[in-house]
């Protein structure tokens, strides 16, 4: 499969994307996989709290970021509503905690390791930057795959798999939260029209 704009760099399948996740754990792991396989963007993914998720519906409220370590208003401003895929569900479900807190964070910060290997405080009130970063490399290291950015390898990746799978710009959209078409018609334009009578694939299959 080649991009036909390469600007920024993605991954260039789900088993990439899939194989990335599987070399991180815990609360690392399930933000990739938030802005991966749902396209969140990172800021939305270390804000989301368990009452935003509806996993017997499958969807995720997205409706706030953190942005200067505060909780403030998606980008676009505007909530929305994105379907949750399989393989996100049961990475959902089997970490969903009981009893479970709707203002629990479902991606906490990492704890800090105390000398005598146990866990101490937790690093500061949301999972960041520099926790993700160190993950990465650490995963990239293990697989193999070439370094990339978390936005790149996650939101980017997702839109533009989807977009390659047949997934409509409206539809994308929506799901990604842009607030000019033009946006994500930057990622529709990456596949050829579609022959006639074919009909797209489901949304980040």
């Amino acid at each position: 499969m080649e991009y036909h704009n390469t600007d920024r760099p993605r991954l260039k399948s789900w088993d990439e994307v899939m194989k990335l996740a599987a070399a991180l754990d815990g609360p690392v792991k399930t933000a990739y996989l938030l802005s991966a396989r749902a396209g969140l963007r990172p800021a939305e993914a270390v804000a989301l709290t368990w009452g935003d998720i509806d996993l017997e519906s499958r969807q995720i409220r997205v409706w706030k970021q953190i942005a200067s370590g505060d909780d403030t208003p998606t980008r676009s401003a505007v909530p929305r509503t994105v379907p949750i895929v399989e393989v996100l569900a049961k990475h959902l479900a089997a970490i969903k905690p009981v009893p479970r807190a709707d203002n629990a964070l479902v991606c906490p910060p990492l704890r800090r390791k105390k000398k005598n290997g146990t866990r101490g405080a937790y690093r500061g009130t949301h999972l960041g930057e520099k926790s993700i970063r160190a993950a990465l490399a650490r995963a990239f290291r293990a697989t193999g795959l070439p370094p990339g950015d978390f936005y790149d390898y996650g939101r980017h990746t997702f839109a533009s798999l989807a977009a390659l799978g047949g997934a409509p710009a409206w539809r994308l959209r929506e799901v990604l939260g842009h607030a000019d078409i033009e946006r994500t018609l930057q990622y529709v334009s990456l596949r050829e029209p579609p022959s006639a009578g074919a009909q797209p694939a489901p949304l980040g299959a």
